[in-house]
């Protein structure tokens, strides 16, 4: 089932949470919604939801307008932050309470039950209460419960916030997994990127109220709207400078050949990401810019170096083992395919 945000607006007293933020996600399609505290992520979710009303603006589901329709009829399943687990009932009760509500006859109840715990791999466990079971097990339980009704959308609010850091790297992939498998049109609300990458099909990434970009992973990533997207999603090293043909003049004195633009905007910086740079101990003519080695650390994997951009900036450059190393203090260069040098608009507020 296709969703369709259009242009909300939401105030509370003198706040402004949205100012036209729009979004769609596909049937069977899974968006995150992504940014930092305050930019409007919840408060979308929570319209979409019907928890909140917006000022202005139109939720459609499947081409139908919902943004007036009380939330029990909404035909949504929703997962909270804290899952929202009752205590005092099982596992197969906290799965069964929407079929309950909706009048499911007991053995439908049952046999839905049955199929959605084995979906998120929790057969066996019908028994147990929400106390007996691990972080990960009690997120699975609600995202079970959610799924029971076979909700037209599912919502998903931060579902791995909760979890330590080990076990949500390995939730990811079982919740892509699952969602996958499933096939409902779902909504996740997150600050984190890596969950954003790796759960969503397309993210929107939004701030103080809008959506700056709605895009595939690699899309925002590599090929970001705004200076914000570029800063937010992952590391970069940013010129500020002009854009003079296939060139970037950077204010830092250096010129840098660069990709051409791909949007049009009155100013532009310039975005490297830092796996786009390679070292060169020998400074000469290329692609390429000076630094200093400002210190090196062993990180198991590889050895990063915190590299000085003549005052300009501070990059991280890993090197494999087996790479020469340079001291700290040395001089470098630092080279670059000039594809990989994007010319990214500056923000405009």
């Amino acid at each position: 089932m296709n969703l369709e945000v259009q242009n909300l607006v939401r105030r509370f007293g003198n706040s402004l949470a949205l100012d036209g933020a729009s979004l769609d996600a596909n049937a069977g399609e899974i968006v995150a919604l992504l940014g930092p505290s305050g930019c409007g992520k919840t408060t979308t979710l929570r319209i979409v939801a019907g928890f909140e009303a917006a000022d202005s603006g139109h939720v459609l589901l499947g081409g139908a307008e919902i943004g007036r329709l009380p939330p029990h009829k909404r035909d949504i399943g929703l997962v909270f932050q804290d899952y929202a687990l009752f205590p005092h009932m099982s596992v197969f009760d906290n799965v069964a309470y929407g079929l309950k509500r909706r009048g499911i006859a007991k053995a439908e109840r049952a046999q839905t039950v049955g199929r959605v715990l084995e979906t998120v791999r929790l057969s066996g466990y019908e028994a147990r209460r929400p106390a007996q079971l691990s972080g990960g097990q009690q997120q699975r339980v609600a995202l079970a419960r959610a799924l029971a009704i076979q909700p037209r959308l599912l919502l998903l609010d931060e579902p791995l916030s909760n979890l330590d850091a080990k076990l949500r790297g390995v939730l990811q992939t079982e919740l892509r997994e699952i969602l996958a498998r499933v096939g409902t049109t779902t909504l996740i609300v997150t600050h984190d990127q890596e969950e954003a990458m790796a759960l969503a099909d397309r993210i929107a990434v939004m701030r103080r109220g809008r959506t700056l970009q709605l895009g595939t992973p690699r899309q925002v990533y590599e090929r970001p709207a705004t200076r914000f997207v570029a800063e937010f999603l992952g590391k970069s090293l940013w010129f500020d400078g002009k854009l003079d043909g296939g060139q970037f003049v950077a204010d830092a004195g250096i010129v840098l050949r660069c990709a051409p633009a791909q949007l049009s905007a009155a100013r532009y910086g310039l975005m490297l990401r830092p796996e786009a740079l390679r070292l060169d101990t020998a400074i000469g003519d290329g692609d390429g810019f000076p630094a200093r080695v400002k210190s090196v650390r062993y990180r198991g994997h590889a050895n990063l170096l915190e590299l000085d951009i003549f005052g300009h900036a501070t990059v991280s450059l890993e090197l494999p083992h087996g790479a020469p190393i340079p001291d700290a203090g040395s001089d470098v260069a630092v080279r670059f395919d000039p594809e990989r040098a994007l010319p990214v608009p500056e923000d405009v507020d």
